[in-house]
């Protein structure tokens, strides 16, 4: 497993599209995905230590989690199908014993980030799905140097959907 850690969160102009990007912890290999805008809205809220005046969804899942005496152990990026990401989210109970959730990686992050538990990604999907942060600069560059580009009617496959 691969320890990730929040980079950012934006708003793709072009598209009205919320995008998260995740970084390797022992390499520059990045993790993007498109979310939802009110996961995306959740998550750079912690992330910016910004309070909502009544408890978010997200919330109310960690107030849930911690009334019922549990905690998040972790947050694991588990798998990559065909453009979607798929989460576990690892509870532990207060026996010491552990309980699996499947979830979106979107909430899950955002579970993880108002626990203060660890986000990994499998190696797995760090081999499908990841991009090296240098690549990502040199695409950045390029797209801010050329002219605007034409859109295409066709979806490539390996797009990745909304977590």
């Amino acid at each position: 497993m691969i320890r990730l850690n929040v980079v950012s969160v934006g708003l793709v102009e072009d598209t009205g599209s919320v995008i998260i990007v995740l970084r390797a912890e022992e390499s520059a290999r990045l993790l993007v995905m498109e979310i939802g805008m009110l996961e995306g809205r959740s998550i750079a809220m912690e992330a910016e230590g910004v309070r909502a005046p009544r408890p978010l969804t997200h919330d109310l899942m960690h107030q849930f989690i911690q009334g019922l005496g549990a905690s998040v152990g972790d947050v694991r990026i588990r798998d990559f199908r065909e453009g979607t990401f798929f989460a576990t989210v690892v509870l532990l109970r207060q026996d010491g014993t552990s309980v699996e959730f499947d979830a979106r990686p979107s909430d899950a992050i955002a579970l993880a980030l108002r626990a203060g538990a660890p986000i990994y990604a499998t190696d797995e999907v760090m081999a499908v799905a990841a991009v090296e942060e240098d690549d990502m600069e040199d695409d950045e560059e390029i797209a801010d140097e050329d002219e605007p580009e034409e859109e295409e009617d066709e979806e490539d496959e390996d797009d990745p959907v909304v977590h």
